[in-house]
């Protein structure tokens, strides 16, 4: 199967992908966003569920910290570039369509790093992504108790 080369629907980049059994390869270009253009692919390709792991560099990265308490997550912009040294996240539902859950380890210049859930990041350099397919639909549900979609339907 030859690597796949689609317009991004969401960036002015192109996503460069491959299918090859139950793995995906998909390789980002500077300002495309990561999460959107996952999802652009599981719903060009009708996708049941993947697992996602991925590293390179972004700018623009929207992290946020889930406060129980509160129910709500305390957010922070990063418009700097920063190392992705670590991503990793899964692709399920939400009433019938695509939702991406991702958390992020990123650096800077000073080798801080920070991390937490990626609501979505933009590529600065490239990004290299591989993900794990199964041919299991998962759907997610509201919990009152933690105040997220959390998993309650595994087919």
């Amino acid at each position: 199967m030859k690597p796949k080369q689609i317009e991004s629907l969401i960036s002015i980049g192109k996503m460069n992908y491959k299918i090859n059994g139950t793995t995906v390869l998909l390789s980002l270009e500077p300002n495309e966003l990561i999460n959107k253009t996952i999802q652009s692919i599981f719903v060009k390709e009708k996708l049941n569920f993947g697992w996602i792991s991925g590293l390179g560099a972004v700018k623009n990265i929207e992290l946020g910290y889930y406060d129980l308490e509160s129910k709500t997550y305390i957010k922070k912009i990063f418009k700097d570039d920063y190392e992705l040294l670590s991503f990793s996240g899964n692709v399920t539902f939400v009433k019938g369509d695509y939702f991406i859950h991702s958390h992020v380890v990123i650096s800077d210049r000073k080798f801080n790093c920070f991390g937490g859930h990626l609501f979505d990041a933009t590529i600065s350099a490239a990004g290299e992504f591989k993900i794990t397919l199964k041919n299991t639909k998962i759907m997610r549900k509201f919990s009152n108790e933690i105040g997220l979609n959390l998993w309650c339907d595994i087919k």
